[in-house]
């Protein structure tokens, strides 16, 4: 059976174009209809993967990271956060060490800068999915 991923993002093109790679490297992909309803929508697709945009106009990617990371049963599947952001430790030190206790996550298992280079998704993917 074909590992799906769930795809995050608001730009429709990016959406397409992971979605096309994806599926030709043998994965089943999906998207998100209702950025507001991002739980269902796992719950529903039960994806082994998401892929998460960072910079979305109705809500961050960080929100959404953290809300999967509070609840249980969603909390292990593993996700590759991506954002046009340029520098990751500075990324990590802001949203993930500088919180509360009570707001604290794990840190993402993969952050990749856009453009995606689609071979070092892909080993990550794999790399993830084992």
């Amino acid at each position: 059976m074909k590992k799906k991923i769930m795809i995050v993002d608001d730009e429709t093109d990016i959406q397409t174009y992971l979605m096309a790679a994806l599926e030709d490297s043998g994965y089943s992909t999906c998207t998100v209809n209702d950025i507001n309803d991002i739980l269902g929508s796992i719950y529903r697709e039960k994806p082994d993967l998401i892929i998460l945009d960072i910079m979305m106009p109705d809500r961050s990617g960080i929100s959404i990271y953290r809300e999967i990371h509070h609840t249980p049963e969603l909390k292990t599947i593993p996700i590759i956060l991506m954002s046009g952001l340029s520098s990751k430790n500075e990324f990590i030190t802001k949203l993930f060490h500088d919180k509360k206790d009570s707001d604290k996550v794990a840190v993402p298992a993969v952050f990749m800068e856009k453009p995606i280079q689609l071979e070092k998704l892909e080993k990550q993917i794999s790399n993830l999915l084992k």
